[in-house]
């Protein structure tokens, strides 16, 4: 297979990176009231799938609220760049694109301001410096949702392109440090991706998937004041179990991609995050711990007691979001500094399937995902990808090893 325009970056040295500070957040829409300790409170047992939270007969329903991640960011440290994934759940801006018709016309799912302001509340909370998003309409909707809601966060910096998702979504990076290349992999042939399944417990072959990306990912280079960073912002194929095939072939193509990166410079710093529509369990998440790349929640902020609420990132009750680092850029995680951060989830009586316009959720819900983030401190000097002598504040034992996969307690379902 060909991968299309692959390019390393060249490092500034001696530089101490600082990205430009984020404004205090305008007023945040009303919600229900976030739990005021780190520990997210219990929630019900997790359903078999996305959507069944209805609750048993007789019971009394759980209200909405925070029911998963930290209600609040931890502090960056000065000088760490904060990396996080959000999948904001078909962002459309209100403008007809005429591509869109019949079923999936976009005019039809314009999101509301509602919602928006939820989501921009979700995002001036996490105060990233580069934010990859899944599930945004396009480039035209990323610029009008930035200029609207988020203008003053110093987001100078943007990228959505087509991702050959028939339904119109695309993934797509604001940045605070100006983005170098971008590149996606729309026509990438994953058919020959079954040489890579060795060993055990990958699902069986089905000739009617995995030959190409649902949605291809977005690759964007960016550098962070000479210190070159790479993301491959990723939302696998959806669906059940018997989509596992498919899922697994896209996370295999990924990773021959970051290899090939690696080949070229072993120092490269490259992430691989967002929406992999799988647990910690399975192959799909599993293959980029065996192929040697770090997983951010190795760097959680509590990794004592029964983590799982802390650390779900759907609300149907699962771990589905990750961030995964090659070597190079795990060195430069700051550790304990890796989040889920909490947003408002529905009660428990709520059925997403009766309710396709979004008009019975309650104030302040923005996303089912919660956002992700690890921070991280740019290193100075030694290679083509800039690693070397740590900079200031870089977290204690933060590259120390440890299994790449470890799964929130319970979540591996």
């Amino acid at each position: 297979m060909v991968l299309s325009a692959l390019a390393a970056l060249t490092v500034t040295v001696g530089w101490a990176p600082q990205a430009p500070a984020a404004p205090a957040p305008p007023q945040a829409p009303a919600a229900p009231k976030a739990p005021s300790s780190p520990k997210a409170p219990a929630g019900p047992k997790g359903p078999a799938q996305i959507g069944d939270q209805a609750p048993s007969k007789g019971k009394t329903p759980r209200a909405a609220g925070i029911w998963y991640g930290t209600p609040k960011a931890p502090a960056k440290k000065s000088g760490a760049v904060r990396l996080a994934a959000y999948n904001v759940e078909n962002l459309f801006d209100p403008v007809d694109d005429p591509k869109l018709s019949g079923e999936h016309d976009d005019i039809k799912m314009v999101t509301k301001d509602g919602r928006l302001r939820a989501i921009a509340d979700a995002i001036r909370r996490l105060d990233a410096d580069v934010l990859c998003l899944e599930e945004m309409e396009g480039l035209d909707a990323l610029k009008w949702f930035r200029d609207t809601y988020l203008k003053d966060m110093g987001y100078e910096h943007m990228a959505s392109e087509d991702v050959g998702y028939y339904r119109g979504v695309e993934q797509s990076v604001l940045s605070r440090f100006p983005i170098a290349k971008v590149t996606t992999f729309v026509d990438e042939d994953l058919s020959d991706m079954d040489a890579r399944r060795q060993g055990q417990g990958w699902a069986g072959r089905k000739a009617d998937q995995g030959k190409s990306f649902q949605r291809s990912p977005l690759r964007v280079d960016v550098d962070v004041d000479g210190w070159p960073l790479t993301v491959y912002v990723v939302h696998f194929k959806a669906g059940g179990r018997e989509f596992e095939y498919h899922r697994e072939s896209e996370a295999l193509q990924v990773i021959e991609f970051v290899e090939r990166d690696m080949k070229a410079d072993p120092s490269a710093c490259v992430a691989v995050l967002g929406d992999f529509n799988a647990t910690p369990a399975t192959r799909t998440v599993k293959a980029f711990a065996d192929a040697g790349l770090r997983s951010a929640y190795d760097f959680r902020g509590v990794k004592q007691g029964n983590t799982k609420d802390l650390y779900t990132t759907h609300d149907s009750g699962r771990a589905i979001d990750f961030i995964f680092m090659t070597p190079a850029l795990a060195k430069a995680a700051v550790d304990s500094s890796f989040f889920v951060l909490g947003t408002v989830h529905p009660s428990s009586d709520y059925d997403w399937r009766k309710d396709p316009d979004k008009s019975r959720i309650p104030e302040g819900y923005g996303s089912d995902h919660y956002p992700v983030a690890i921070d991280l401190m740019p290193v100075r000097g030694g290679g083509k990808g800039g690693a070397g002598k740590p900079g200031p504040g870089k977290g204690a034992g933060a590259a120390a090893p440890g299994p790449a996969d470890a799964p929130p307690p319970g979540s591996g379902r």
